[in-house]
């Protein structure tokens, strides 16, 4: 065989082998969340056709790393959780060294991170993640695959009654990546992790929640959002935010499908 024929295959096979981890990735982070994964919710994400998604996910079939049920749902096998876990740490320690050491916002940091997690080797994470001081979770509170968990429970921000005091935990990967500029919105708002947010009004017809706190300088810091909203238990609150539109007033709106405080 050429030198030119084995380049050529070596590199074919390293485009595969990045598909395929941005598919493990996706389903690991939709999962996640409790939602089900779909070939077209699948396509969506990836920014390809279904025709596309469904044979990429056909092959992965036939590698052993997802099932797919009579419902035409989409699982992770042992095998391929354990393929996607590894992607998904790469990612989230890529993303604490851009934030804690590089100085990279929310946005940026993720964004490299989608670039550096498929060059960097585990044996690298692995060092990177002890340089780092072995963190627990991504800079936006989703846990580190391998790392120790808190071993909190969560809840939707939603069912916080109004009155009530919770903390942000986390920004889930869905909201992320389907709304970027919601990473953005919370850093404007002041609503980082660790914030204390009071429920003020919940009004399922309009499908808005309004949470008051991110620590307003003004006192007053109401933000309004639409939609499902995730808190945690007690003194945490969920973690996860999913928005799909945004109009700005005198409150902040969001049009939202999942959020987690």
């Amino acid at each position: 065989m050429s030198k030119g024929v084995l380049s050529r295959e070596i590199g074919a096979g390293a485009v595969e082998s990045q598909t395929v981890s941005r598919y493990l990735e996706a389903i690991y982070y939709i999962d996640a969340e409790g939602e089900r994964v779909k070939a077209a919710r699948l396509a969506e994400w990836l920014g390809v056709s279904q025709p596309t998604a469904g044979a990429t996910l056909q092959r992965m079939l036939r590698d052993g790393l997802v099932q797919i049920s009579s419902a035409k749902d989409v699982s992770l096998t042992a095998h391929g959780r354990q393929q996607a876990a590894a992607v998904v740490r790469r990612h989230r320690v890529a993303e604490r060294w851009l934030t804690d050491v590089l100085g990279l916002d929310w946005l940026a940091a993720d964004e490299e991170a989608g670039r550096l997690e498929h060059a960097l080797s585990d044996a690298v994470t692995d060092r990177l993640y002890k340089l780092i001081g072995e963190p627990r979770t991504c800079p936006h509170g989703n846990p580190i695959p391998g790392a120790a968990g808190d071993g909190k429970s969560e809840r939707a921000l939603r069912d916080l009654p109004p009155g009530s005091r919770s903390r942000i935990r986390r920004v889930s990967e869905v909201a992320e990546h389907e709304t970027p500029q919601l990473l953005n919105f919370l850093e404007g708002a002041s609503l980082r992790l660790g914030a204390e947010v009071k429920s003020v009004e919940v009004n399922a017809g309009a499908g808005t929640l309004t949470v008051e706190g991110g620590g307003d300088p003004d006192g007053g810091g109401e933000r309004t959002a639409g939609g499902d909203v995730a808190a945690g238990r007690g003194e945490d609150l969920g973690r996860m935010m999913n928005v799909t539109g945004c109009t700005q007033g005198n409150d902040i709106f969001y049009a939202s499908r999942m959020v987690v405080l």
